[in-house]
C-alpha cells in the first residue's frame, strides 16, 4: 500500500487511542524531543510534569511546538503529527480538566488514583495546553 495522507477524523482517532507521543520543542535553533504520557480530549493535547528542566526552558522560550505519535501493527503504520502552541499552567482549573480527562479516557492520574481537589492544589505540576493549529498524518505499509 503507497502511503497515504490521513483525514483529520482519522488523526483525531489515532491521537484519541494513543497514550504516549513525543514533544517537539525549539530554541534559538536547537531541536529538543522528548517522549511524553498524554491525552487527547476536546481538540487539546494535555501533557504534565514537575517545574523546571529543559522542556520548561524551552517552552518558555518558544511556546510552538509540535507532538507526535506513531503505531504499528503486523507491518501496517500511521504517524499523526499535531502543530501548536503551548500553555503551561499550574493553577488547579488547569488541573483539574487534565486529570478529568484522563479519568474519562480509562487512564487515571499516577498509578491509577483519583486526586481531590486538595490533593491536586498541594501538587507541584505544570500543566501544558497543547492547542492545535495543524493535524497531519500519513499511513502506510512496511
Amino acid at each position: 500500500m503507497k502511503p497515504r495522507d490521513l483525514s483529520k477524523e482519522e488523526c483525531s482517532s489515532i491521537l484519541s487511542a494513543a497514550r504516549y507521543g513525543r514533544l517537539g520543542l525549539a530554541r534559538e535553533g536547537r531541536p529538543y524531543v522528548v517522549p511524553m504520557s498524554y491525552v487527547y480530549a476536546d481538540g487539546r493535547i494535555y501533557l504534565h510534569s514537575r517545574g523546571g528542566g529543559m522542556k520548561m526552558e524551552y517552552a518558555a522560550a518558544n511556546p510552538r511546538v509540535c507532538f507526535q505519535i506513531d503505531q504499528l501493527d503486523n507491518g501496517h503504520w500511521s504517524s499523526v503529527i499535531a502543530f501548536g502552541q503551548v500553555k503551561l499552567r499550574d493553577d488547579i482549573e488547569a488541573k483539574q480538566r487534565m486529570f478529568d480527562a484522563f479519568m474519562a479516557k480509562g487512564q487515571g492520574g499516577h498509578g491509577g488514583k483519583k486526586f481531590s481537589r486538595e490533593e491536586l492544589e498541594r501538587m507541584p505540576m505544570t500543566v501544558w495546553e497543547i492547542e492545535i493549529e495543524e493535524l497531519t498524518g500519513r499511513e502506510g505499509v512496511w
